[in-house]
């Protein structure tokens, strides 16, 4: 993993955020990953979300996101390699970024919103 960290740190925060970079490499180099969305209320909804493709910051990934206790909701997507490795540097315990549902959900480009969540 370690020949990783310098062709992602640019993308992810630099050198400075390199603890944080060696966890999303780890859970990258694996292909998938199984945390939650949080709602309104204190309720959750597990998720799983899995990837396929070449691990270089430029390459696309297919990703597969599912929900295991409602089947009839799933999103398949590509992205580049490095926003996926981004988001997963971001992410707080078991939930990913506001800015990955963003750009799910409402189409918000990734670079727009940690632009506008810097801004703040």
């Amino acid at each position: 993993m370690a020949p990783l960290v310098p062709l992602f740190a640019p993308y992810c925060g630099g050198l400075g955020h390199q603890d944080s970079l060696e966890e999303a490499l780890a859970i990258l180099l694996v292909g998938h990953w199984t945390g939650l969305r949080l709602l309104q209320g204190g309720r959750s909804h597990a998720l799983r979300l899995s990837w396929s493709g070449e691990t270089a910051p430029q390459e696309l990934l297919h990703c597969d996101l599912i929900f295991p206790d409602l089947p009839q909701v799933a999103y398949a997507f590509d992205l580049p390699c490095h926003q996926l490795v981004q988001w997963l540097t971001e992410r707080q315990g078991q939930e990913l970024p506001a800015s990955f549902w963003r750009w799910l959900l409402l189409g918000q480009p990734p670079l727009a919103t940690e632009a506008v969540g810097s801004a703040a």
